[in-house]
């Protein structure tokens, strides 16, 4: 599924309005049927938690950034908790529309998925990877 790759430029809260929306105007994850959450005031919250968690028939943690956003410490640190534990984490930016288009469009676990959602969210995990620390078993 290809769309129109947003504005390389773009804010972080227009990335956030396409990729998860609100229930009004719901963005790809409301769109593909997710249930959205996002803490508002994480005062008092441990720091760095992703900025989206969405729920499905599975759970997938997201991070948006503009493309020149940086991915704090504590972000990397939840970042490198959810990957040790296999499950579906990533930073978006606005250059991987596409990508998490299709990858919020899928169903089932990640071993069922078909080529285009394989390629797609090895795309993600690229990105992913610049920010984590891969532990050895």
């Amino acid at each position: 599924m290809k769309v129109a790759t947003p504005n390389a430029e773009m804010s972080e809260k227009t990335l956030t309005q396409l990729v998860v929306g609100t229930n009004s105007n719901p963005g790809l994850a409301r769109t593909f049927g997710f249930a959205c959450y996002h803490t508002l005031r994480s005062k008092g919250s441990q720091p760095g938690f992703p900025d989206w968690t969405l729920a499905r028939e599975r759970v997938v943690f997201l991070e948006l950034k503009t493309e020149t956003g940086k991915v704090s410490d504590y972000q990397k640190e939840w970042l490198t908790a959810f990957n040790a534990a296999a499950v579906e984490a990533y930073v978006v930016r606005p250059r991987h529309f596409d990508a998490i288009a299709c990858v919020l469009r899928v169903r089932g676990p990640i071993a069922t998925w078909g080529t285009e959602a394989r390629v797609a969210r090895g795309e993600l995990l690229v990105e992913l990877d610049k920010h984590i620390e891969r532990r050895s078993s």
